[in-house]
């Protein structure tokens, strides 16, 4: 028998498509991507033409988890209807031999964010939805110094 406490739940992504889910939450964000054959660039989300030369020859790319932080800002109110509680850092971090990308750090990690520090993307838990699953989606962890 099987109580509602320990049942196992079936981990959700927010959007489809964007990352591969894992099987379990704070493991590694494989980020889903492509690169242009032509010119090189990375674009996330996966792009049908390339924003930098214009051509059609994507190919599909899973992106390292590991990446720069390039700026920041710190949130201090919650904005209506968001499941982030401040306060929490939105972060521009660019991946390692990838695009740069926009997501949060959660309050539990917030002091850890700089600009020029490593972070990790990791699928996060955001909420339950109606069905009782975990809805998740990426979120950076600064790395410290003493991590790497």
């Amino acid at each position: 028998m099987t109580s509602e406490a320990t049942r196992e739940r079936t981990l959700v992504p927010l959007r489809e498509g964007m990352f591969r889910t894992p099987g379990r939450l704070d493991s590694p964000a494989g980020l889903l991507g492509d690169r242009c054959r032509n010119c090189g660039e990375a674009f996330f989300p996966r792009r049908v033409f390339c924003a930098a030369c214009s051509s059609g020859d994507m190919e599909d790319v899973e992106f390292p988890s590991m990446g720069t932080i390039e700026t920041f800002t710190i949130v201090r109110q919650q904005p209506p209807n968001s499941v982030m509680e401040p306060p929490y850092a939105i972060v521009r971090v660019r991946i390692d031999n990838g695009p740069s990308v926009q997501t949060v750090v959660p309050a539990e990690d917030v002091r850890g964010v700089g600009i020029g520090g490593r972070a990790e993307l990791l699928v996060r838990r955001l909420k339950e939805d109606e069905a009782g699953n975990t809805v998740v989606s990426f979120m950076a962890r600064p790395i410290d110094q003493q991590e790497r």
